[in-house]
Order: C-alpha cells, then structure tokens, then sequence
C-alpha cells in the first residue's frame, strides 16, 4: 500500500462515515481506533473470550493479534470491500 492508494474502501460498520466510502488510510485508522486501539477489558471481565462475537475471527488469538492485521485481513473481519 502506498501513500498515494486511491482506491475506495466501502465500510458501513462502527465508526464509518455517512457515505461509507473511505480511504484506505481512513478506514485503517478506523480499525485501528474501534477494534486494534480498543480497551477490551471489560468485555473480557464480563465474558468468556468465546461470547465476545468480534474477538471470534479464523484462528487469530484476538485482541492480541489485531496488530498483525493486514489491510486484506481488515477487509474480511469487517465485511467491507475495495474498489480500486
């Protein structure tokens, strides 16, 4: 991903912009603030890691592993997609 990514990143999830269209920077610092930067804490008091529907995502070990996260693997946990 360069610096220059023009392509589009249609997310309509926490955090995402009334017109769900966002840029892939834009939509990575939203993953990152929702999910990756998130203080689960209290949900992990409250629940069994199992219960939490978020941190249940292929054989990741979530929430530790949000920071190994590719934009690819961003994509798919959140349903969104990518128009270039």
């Amino acid at each position: 991903m360069s610096i220059a990514d023009n392509r589009v990143v249609f997310y309509s999830g926490v955090g995402s912009k009334e017109s769900h269209q966002h840029t892939v920077q834009e939509f990575l610092a939203i993953m990152k603030e929702e999910f990756q930067y998130r203080s689960w804490a209290a949900e992990l008091e409250m629940y069994e890691k199992s219960e939490i529907d978020e941190l249940n995502f292929k054989d990741w070990i979530l929430p530790d592993d949000f920071c190994f996260f590719t934009l690819e693997d961003w994509l798919e946990f959140s349903g969104a997609s990518i128009k270039n």
